[in-house]
Order: C-alpha cells, then structure tokens, then sequence
C-alpha cells in the first residue's frame, strides 16, 4: 500500500490539471476521455499495479515548464526508494520531448545519470555526463559525479582531470583529493625509484603540503637506496602535518636510526616526543625495545611497568609480559593469550568521519569514501570488556 500513499499526490495533481485545462479551453463536452484515464489510474493504485498506474499519469501530465519538475521530482523520489529502472523510465521519456530548455535538458541528464549510476550502471552515466562536460559551460555537478565515477572504477588520471576542473572554484577541497590521486598512481607503479614516481609525488606535495602520504611514500624510497637522513627529514615532517600519523611513521624512522648506528639519539627524540603526546603507545612500545637493546630487559621492564600506570594500554600490557618473569607456567601463559587475542581482534584504525574501523590503513575510507579520514588508534584497556566479548 505504500505506493498509493506515493502517487496520489500525482495523481491528485493530473486530475487538477486535466480539469484547469477543461476550463481553459471550455470543452465540456470533452471532459470525459481525461476523466476516464484519470480514474483508470487510480483503479491501477488501489489493485497495487503502480507500474500501470504511472504510465497513466505521465500520460496525463503533459511535459511543459509548469511539469517537468513534478516529473523530475516523482522519477527522484522512485530512486531514492530503489527503484531505479521507474526512475529511469520517466526521465527517458522527459528527455525525449523537443519542447525543453537548454537548462531543463542539462537537469534532465545529471538525474538519468544519477539513475544510472544508482543502478551500477557506470558507463552510461560516464557518457551522459562526458557530454555535459563537453559544453562551453558545464554544469559542475556532471563533473562532480564523474569524478565520482573515476574514484570507484580507480581511474586516478581521469579523477586527476576532473578534479582540476573543479580546482578554481574548490581549491581547499580539491588540492587534497588531487594530491591524494597521484599517490595513487605513485603506489600503482612498480618501480619505486623510477622518475615517473618522483614526478606524482612531486605533483601531489604541489597540491597538499601538507599531504603525510607523500611524506611515507618518499621515506620509502630513501630508506630503499639507503638515503636514511634523507628519509628522516621526511618523516620527521608528519608531526606538523597530522601528529596522529606518526605511528606509521615512527617504524621507518627506527629503520633510519639502526641502520645509522644512532639508536641513543632515537631514544633523546621518543622520550621528547613522549612528552608532547603522551598517550602516544607506538612511540613508548620502540622506546621501550630500544632501551631493551640499550640497557637490558630489566630497564625496559621498569620503564614501560611504570608508563602503564598512567597510560594503560593493550599492546603495552602484551609488551611488559613478554619482557618479565616467564617462569610461572600457568598464569603467564594464560595472561599472554588474552592479550594476543586482544591485539589481533582490536582495530588499529578508525574514521574520524564516519566511524569505519579495521585493521589495515586505508588512504580512502570504505565507509564515507572520504580521503585521509583514516587515522591509527590504540587499543586501551577501557576497551577490553568490548574485545573479550567479541573473542567469544
């Protein structure tokens, strides 16, 4: 029944414009025919038949400016309910009549694009908006669901492209997003080192310098042809970017300092950065295996049982069993268990956007499809009555 509660407005708005247009013209003789299909219409709806009900209608309602937007918003309104073949039938049959305005036209294409696109039918949206992106002027938003499109089908040099027709009017949003795109193409290429590499990384710091992804990207490539100052002086940047991927960055630059035999400088540097952001478990973990190398297990032991006093947490609990006492065959084993469960079922990473967590960084999030809203989380131990449950 939900669909006589949909279309009797329509069908209460033919009946009133079949009868304005009786009065108009002064037929009265004449009234009865568009009575007649009016009335066959609602008989459809009451028999639940809405799909006859509606080619009624729409016969009904003649296409001229008062109506086209009655049409567009009753052919939105079925694809916003799922039915995307209904929406796309009204919109064909609008786009089909010679008496639109350049403007009605453009509408009427975005919305059969829409459709489409809601349908997964990706390439015949792509080419109804490729032909409004073609026009001298086009509408801004065909170029925005094509960059929609390249996005999901990882088109990134095409994103790329619709991205900086947009740049002008959006630069705040699109420079990130572009910067974003050639990362992609970067992480897409084979070879690390090449120039081509080089060049997309280049290009994305062009159009966000603040980008950590690059930050990461040319790290890598450093660390790779053992240019470990180099990679340093790039991760060292992800504190003013986003603090908050430093977790990602802080493995690289224990890479860097081991392999430059500088491991007492790492320390003087995670015990300060300890100090600007203390509930930082990444750096406290390295910090702890360093001073593990450095001084023996029994230093590590003390320095990281006294940090979790004040900052608890799931991967340090896990971290000071292994370091202490294993002599206790029973409760040890147990206690280590626990923890490791915990750490393979916690999430490492959660949207800041829409919430979407897991286990691995994502640059764009599954979720909300938004870019660089993933950031590294911890597991604290106000979260383990959540994991135990889910363990079970």
């Amino acid at each position: 029944m939900e669909w006589l509660f949909l279309l009797l407005p329509l069908a209460a708005l033919s009946g009133w414009m079949a009868a304005c247009s009786h009065y108009k013209k002064r037929y009265v003789s004449e009234v009865s025919p568009v009575n007649a299909d009016y009335f066959i219409g609602l008989n459809y709806l009451l028999d639940e038949q809405p799909d006859k009900a509606i080619d009624v209608f729409i016969r009904l309602l003649d296409v001229n400016s008062e109506t086209v937007e009655t049409h567009i918003a009753l052919a939105n309104l079925f694809r916003r309910k799922g039915e995307s073949e209904r929406a796309i039938r009204i919109h064909q049959n609008l786009i089909a009549r010679p008496t639109l305005s350049t403007a009605q036209r453009d509408q009427i294409l975005i919305e059969l694009g829409l459709d489409y696109m809601h349908a997964g039918v990706l390439d015949r949206a792509e080419q109804l908006f490729l032909e409004l992106v073609e026009k001298n002027d086009p509408p801004p938003q065909a170029i925005e669901q094509l960059l929609r499109i390249y996005q999901q089908e990882k088109e990134w040099s095409k994103a790329i492209d619709m991205a900086k027709k947009l740049y002008d009017q959006q630069r705040n949003e699109m420079g990130p997003l572009i910067a974003q795109f050639y990362c992609e193409l970067a992480q897409q290429n084979k070879d690390p080192s090449s120039t081509v590499v080089e060049s997309f990384i280049k290009q994305a710091k062009n159009h966000d310098h603040n980008c950590v992804r690059t930050a990461l990207l040319e790290a890598n490539i450093y660390i790779s042809n053992s240019q470990f100052r180099k990679a340093f002086k790039c991760l060292e940047k992800i504190e003013q970017q986003d603090h908050h991927y430093l977790p990602e960055a802080l493995p690289l630059m224990f890479i860097c300092y081991q392999a430059t035999n500088k491991l007492a400088t790492f320390e003087s540097y995670l015990r300060a950065l300890l100090n600007r952001h203390p509930n930082m478990t990444k750096a406290r973990l390295i910090l702890t295996s360093i001073i593990q190398q450095q001084h023996g297990s029994r230093a590590a032991h003390h320095y990281l049982h006294s940090e979790l006093q004040t900052y608890p947490s799931v991967e340090g609990l896990d971290a000071l069993i292994s370091l202490g006492d294993q002599s206790n065959q029973t409760l040890v084993p147990l206690i280590k268990g626990i923890s490791e469960k915990l750490n393979i079922r916690g999430h490492r990473y959660t949207c800041k956007n829409c919430g979407f967590s897991g286990k691995k960084l994502y640059w764009q999030c599954p979720g909300c499809k938004q870019w660089a809203t993933i950031k590294p989380t911890e597991i604290h131990l106000s979260s383990l009555e959540i994991l135990l449950e889910s363990s079970k």
